[in-house]
């Protein structure tokens, strides 16, 4: 197993299909920027699949956005997971979480996944702290015209949704560090465990980063993956939102991520010059001569966009289990609605409602056993 991690060149192109039947690209021990990102695609255009294609389409089409990249600082407080009904049943069941499939990936085996879960106010003040960046550069007319679709335009991914997914309709959220802690507890020998990057996926649009958590005592399976960066002090400009920084770093005890990018669809267009308009996403003759594009209904205008996303990956090898208890595991369990496009097949997709009703009467059941248990 540990040659497999550490064998191949860290930034070589790698190309996969995933569990779930995506084809993605993959680069090992490298968070890429978009620009890297773009790069490493254009560099590999002959050999590139059907995912790589069309995010190297994307980028193409976002190059008339001169602000649609605007990098704001987020807080890692939570993490969650999403799954569907029987993967939820199966972890209350098991009380805790457990590699269920090998995935044919190699660097993949061993790993419970889980996304940042960012908090809603930090999410309303990240398209606050994005409108006045490009409100700079606009007339007042023009920034209150455009003002609510500015903002709607930030923080619209996948990565920032809190009532849906499109992983399915049972979400386990938990606080990042009292995850860490009972990692730490269980499977760490009471010592800290280490973050490191693992690596990025190349979807069509999505852009996934993904940070290992490990016991130190598998520190030498894993050296050829840089540890995540750790801050010191203010000399280190985390207030700048143009000021290059690695996507996640620690500081003062707090973990933090900066995405490049926030948005998954595009409706404005905002020039340097400070003028807004929506528009084809490559300018056709028509445009060109008229400063119109009769070729898209206004209201039906966007343009996609790639998005980042950060995940975290605990290693758990041998059949090993994160343990929680089974009132734990109730508590911080909710239902969301399911995001399109659903990751899952279509008969595991239950309405919001249903899967209320599931979480309810688990809640119930277990508060029974309880009482049967005390009496």
């Amino acid at each position: 197993m540990a040659e497999s991690w550490a064998s191949g060149d860290l930034r070589k192109l790698q190309s996969f299909t995933s569990s779930r039947g995506s084809q993605v690209h993959y680069v090992q021990g490298e968070h890429l920027s978009l620009e890297g990102a773009y790069t490493t695609l254009n560099t590999n255009s002959r050999k590139l699949n059907v995912s790589g294609e069309k995010m190297l389409e994307t980028f193409e089409n976002m190059k008339f956005h001169d602000f649609q990249l605007i990098q704001q600082e987020f807080p890692v407080s939570y993490l969650q997971h999403v799954t569907d009904t029987s993967s939820m049943e199966e972890i209350y069941n098991q009380e805790g979480f457990r590699i269920v499939a090998q995935t044919s990936r190699p660097g993949f085996r061993d790993l419970s996944f889980w996304s940042a879960a960012i908090a809603s106010e930090d999410i309303e003040a990240a398209r606050e702290k994005s409108y006045g960046v490009v409100k700079r550069v606009l007339s007042p007319e023009m920034a209150k015209k455009y003002e609510g679709r500015i903002k709607a335009q930030y923080a619209n991914s996948p990565a920032f949704k809190t009532s849906s997914s499109r992983y399915g309709n049972f979400k386990f959220s938990f606080p990042l560090f009292s995850l860490l802690d009972l990692y730490q507890a269980q499977h760490c020998g009471g010592k800290e465990p280490q973050l490191r990057i693992l690596g990025t996926d190349l979807y069509k649009q999505e852009m996934a980063h993904y940070i290992l958590v490990h016991s130190p005592n598998r520190s030498d399976q894993f050296k050829n993956f840089p540890m995540v960066h750790k801050a010191q002090g203010c000399s280190e400009h985390l207030l700048n939102p143009f000021q290059s920084l690695p996507s996640v770093y620690r500081k003062n005890g707090i973990l933090y991520w900066k995405p490049e990018s926030t948005s998954s669809v595009l409706k404005v267009k905002i020039s340097g010059q400070g003028i807004a308009w929506r528009e084809c996403p490559i300018p056709c003759d028509y445009f060109i001569d008229n400063e119109y594009c009769r070729h898209i209904k206004e209201e039906n205008y966007e343009v996609w966009s790639i998005w980042n996303h950060l995940v975290f990956a605990f290693h758990l090898p041998n059949d090993l289990c994160l343990e929680v208890s089974k009132g734990q595991l109730l508590k911080n369990l909710t239902a969301c609605s399911i995001d399109e496009p659903a990751l899952l097949e279509e008969s595991k997709c239950l309405e919001i409602k249903d899967a209320k009703d599931i979480i309810r009467q688990m809640k119930s059941d277990h508060r029974m056993r309880k009482r049967m248990d005390t009496n």
